[in-house]
């Protein structure tokens, strides 16, 4: 009867054990869903960040509509990965250095003039800077570090009503995925669509209310060189369009690359290109020389064969050899060759008169 009742003993004890331990559980969920992770400072005239409390726990940070100048008191939160700051009067961006984690960073309608400090935030996905120093007439700058350094990670970017005239310093974003740039001073469609191309992960592209976008053959030109599009100022772009307008692209660049490449076919571009690359050997002969005796026209290439590909220091180094080199001067001139001796006593040789004939028998 004794092992039946120490059974019963152990079961009782598992119950209890597993009731304690969904008791300390819910008192931790409850703890945890206490701890503040949503940080709301917004619309409350600040004009200085204050030190948060329990910044350890701070998720999502809200300190947009405010008066504030300058970004500071923001070391302790690193944690944080959404962080929001628009709609205030901030002039630099600093003091982000050790958010490391942070994914999402508004700055829209401020009055910030570069893009900056920035290098640490490596996880930074989607970056809002539109609508910076509406009053002056400058347009918004980029770090090219701090446009490296977030090219790997960041995927959305905003930079609309920023006075921005070229797209040059978007080439290290090798990530990006959007774009929204409405409403800048891009004018130069084959710049801009040359600058794109090399983004592989592009798929969407609005650029509504740019100069260039009244041009003829806009929407042509940067969907033939961007292949990767899908989405052009908020219009889909169709399969078959794409296609065809990337291969009648490819037609006219090969076509203007030809042009380009073509070599002019005289004497005097033919004398200048060798003059400038190569010198002729000593015993050849140029090709365009020959075929002047010729009826056929000259077919030359970048390589003529008939010429050395030395170069000038060791070509005027070596001399060509006389067709006398290996032959020793003489010591004493020649002697004069023997000329007949006519006398007076000697028979006329024949066919010469010893008297002249007279006139009658001429």
């Amino acid at each position: 009867m004794e092992k039946p009742v120490d059974i019963i003993d152990i079961k009782e004890n598992e119950r209890k054990l597993r009731k304690e331990a969904k008791k300390i559980i819910k008192q931790r969920t409850i703890e945890v869903l206490k701890r503040p992770t949503h940080l709301f400072m917004h619309e409350k005239n600040l004009i200085k960040i204050p030190e948060p409390k329990h910044p350890n726990h701070i998720v999502y940070a809200y300190y947009h509509n405010n008066q504030l100048t300058n970004i500071e008191n923001l070391d302790l939160l690193y944690n944080v990965t959404h962080l929001h700051l628009q709609w205030n009067k901030i002039t630099k961006i600093e003091g982000l250095e050790k958010l490391y984690n942070l994914k999402k960073l508004y700055l829209n309608n401020n009055r910030i003039s570069v893009v900056e400090n920035l290098e640490t935030l490596r996880y930074l996905e989607e970056l809002h800077i539109e609508k910076q120093n509406t009053e002056s007439p400058d347009g918004l700058c980029f770090d090219p570090r701090t446009v490296i350094s977030i090219g790997s990670s960041l995927r959305i970017l905003n930079v609309s009503e920023n006075k921005i005239t070229d797209m040059a310093w978007v080439k290290p974003l090798r990530r990006l995925e959007v774009l929204i740039a409405k409403k800048n001073k891009l004018e130069n469609v084959q710049a801009v669509a040359d600058d794109l191309c090399t983004l592989t992960s592009l798929v969407d592209v609005n650029f509504t209310g740019n100069p260039m976008t009244r041009k003829h053959r806009y929407k042509e030109t940067i969907i033939a060189r961007c292949s990767q599009l899908r989405v052009l100022d908020t219009v889909v772009i169709h399969n078959t369009s794409k296609t065809f307008l990337q291969s009648f692209d490819k037609a006219v660049r090969l076509r203007q690359l030809n042009e380009r490449n073509k070599l002019i076919m005289n004497r005097q571009g033919v004398d200048d290109f060798f003059d400038l690359n190569m010198l002729p050997g000593p015993r050849a002969l140029s090709a365009l020389s020959i075929s002047e005796y010729s009826n056929q026209k000259p077919k030359l290439t970048a390589i003529d064969s008939t010429y050395t590909l030395s170069q000038r220091s060791i070509y005027r180094a070596h001399h060509a050899p006389s067709p006398r080199a290996g032959v020793a001067p003489p010591m004493e001139p020649p002697p004069l060759p023997k000329q007949p001796t006519v006398t007076s006593d000697s028979p006329p040789i024949k066919g010469i008169l010893k008297k002249p004939m007279p006139i009658k028998y001429i």
